[in-house]
């Protein structure tokens, strides 16, 4: 959770009055050591308290495009597995990506694989 501006703003200029430690200063506005000092970082960079806007995080690795191929492969075949399915996207151009990653592509996209009576009774044999 974002802290105020205005907690930031005091916080960084009870420290910047000098007398007391980031820690002291920290302790009595009840925030993280660390936070006061990217805050006076942010401040001596920008000349602004205010928050850094959030970039997005990292873009999924599987596109449009290979997610329309995995639908597609798994309306041909359901019981594909993910290993597979990542070795295919592989080969067909798209970047390449996990097995790990292919399942949370297909979580995002709310497929689920539930095996067949075939592959449960094969995966339940003993030997």
């Amino acid at each position: 959770m974002a802290v105020s501006v205005d907690l930031r703003r005091r916080a960084v200029a009870a420290y910047q009055q000098g007398g007391a430690s980031l820690d002291a200063v920290a302790a009595r506005f009840d925030v993280g050591r660390a936070s006061l000092v990217r805050w006076l970082a942010l401040q001596r960079d920008t000349g602004a308290l205010t928050p850094r806007p959030n970039t997005g995080g990292t873009p999924f690795a599987v596109t449009e495009t290979g997610k329309a191929r995995l639908q597609a492969w798994l309306d041909e075949d359901p019981s594909v597995p993910q290993h597979e399915l990542a070795a295919r996207l592989a080969d067909a151009g798209e970047p390449a990506v996990s097995q790990q990653t292919v399942g949370r592509t297909l979580a995002r996209m709310a497929l689920t694989h539930k095996k067949s009576l075939s592959e449960l009774s094969s995966d339940s044999a003993t030997t």
